[in-house]
C-alpha cells in the first residue's frame, strides 16, 4: 500500500530551504501531502518581518509537489467526519480561500502584494486559537470539580469532536470513534489530564493547531513529519504513533538528506 506525507509548518520551511534550487525526484512528489493547517500556519508568517524569506519558502513548493496536482488535505473537521463518523463532510470553503492565496503566492514576488491576505489569515488563525483556547479553559474547570475517568472523557470528547463535524454521537461506538482517531484522542486526553492537575496552568495556543495535524492519521496510509517532539512525548499508546516521524534539523538540512527521509518514510 502506497504511503503519503504531510508536514508541519517547521519542516515546511526547512524544506523550502533544502529545495530552493533543485526539484524532488518526480515520484516522490506524488507521495507529498499539504496540511492546510500548516499551510495557514505558513501563510499568516508573511506579516512577519521576514516575509521576503517566507515567501521564497512558500515559492519553493513548486520543487517538492507535484506541480501539475498539488494535494491539499481536507480541513481537520472534515476529517473528523469522514475517518470518526463514517460522514460525507459539508462544503469546505475555508480551505478553498487557503487555495486561493496559495495561488496568489505563487504568481507573486512581491511579500507586500500579500500583507493584506496574510493579516486577514492570521486574524482568523489568532481568533479560531483563542475561541478554541477558552474552550479548553473552561472544560479544564469542570473536569477539575470531579472525577476525570477515562469512560467519562470518552463520551465527552466524541461528543465534543461530533457536535464540531456536525454528526451523531450515537451513529457508531464510542470505542470505535476514540479508535479510529486514536492518535488525536490520546493527545487531547493527555493535554487536558496535564491541564487539571497543574493549578497553576495557562493554555498554549500552539497545542490547538498541533492537535489539529493529528486527525489525518485514521487514514494509515497518511504519515506526519515533525520537528516538535511533543507528539511523541504525549502520544504513547495509539498504534497511529508509528505515523508520527520525529526528525532534527540536520536530517533536513539538504535535499539529499529530506529526498532519503521521503524514501524512507514513504517505502
Amino acid at each position: 500500500m502506497p504511503s503519503f506525507v504531510y508536514f508541519d509548518s517547521d519542516v515546511f520551511h526547512r524544506v523550502g530551504v533544502a529545495f530552493s534550487a533543485q526539484g524532488l525526484d518526480a515520484e516522490l512528489r506524488q507521495r507529498i501531502l499539504v496540511s492546510p493547517i500548516t499551510m495557514l500556519e505558513v501563510l499568516s508568517h508573511l506579516t512577519l518581518k521576514r516575509n521576503a524569506e517566507i515567501l521564497a519558502h512558500i515559492h519553493a513548493v513548486h520543487n517538492w509537489v507535484d506541480p501539475k496536482h498539488a494535494g491539499l488535505l481536507a480541513w481537520p473537521t472534515h476529517a473528523i467526519a469522514q475517518i470518526g463518523f463514517v460522514k460525507a463532510p459539508e462544503p469546505d470553503d475555508f480551505t478553498k480561500g487557503i487555495e486561493k492565496t496559495i495561488n496568489i503566492c505563487l504568481a507573486t514576488d512581491s511579500p507586500e502584494d500579500l500583507r493584506e491576505s496574510a493579516s486577514k489569515l492570521k486574524d482568523s488563525l489568532d481568533k479560531t486559537k483563542e475561541s478554541t483556547s477558552e474552550d479548553f479553559k473552561r472544560l479544564v474547570e469542570g473536569w477539575r470539580k470531579e472525577s476525570l475517568t477515562p469512560e467519562k472523557f470518552s463520551e465527552m470528547w466524541v461528543y465534543g469532536i461530533a457536535k464540531r463535524a456536525k454528526a451523531d454521537p450515537a451513529s457508531r461506538p464510542v470505542a470505535d470513534i476514540v479508535s479510529s482517531l486514536s492518535a488525536y484522542y490520546e493527545f487531547e486526553e493527555q493535554r487536558l489530564r496535564v491541564a487539571v492537575d497543574d493549578p497553576a496552568y495557562k493554555p498554549d495556543k500552539n497545542d490547538i493547531l498541533d492537535s489539529e495535524q493529528l486527525p489525518y492519521l485514521g487514514d494509515p496510509k497518511l504519515h506526519f513529519l515533525t520537528c516538535d517532539g511533543g507528539y511523541l512525548a504525549r502520544i504513547k499508546k495509539s498504534p497511529q504513533v508509528a505515523q508520527i516521524h520525529k526528525v532534527s534539523p540536520d536530517e533536513l538540512a539538504s535535499a539529499g538528506k529530506v529526498e532519503g527521509l521521503l524514501r524512507k518514510i514513504t517505502a
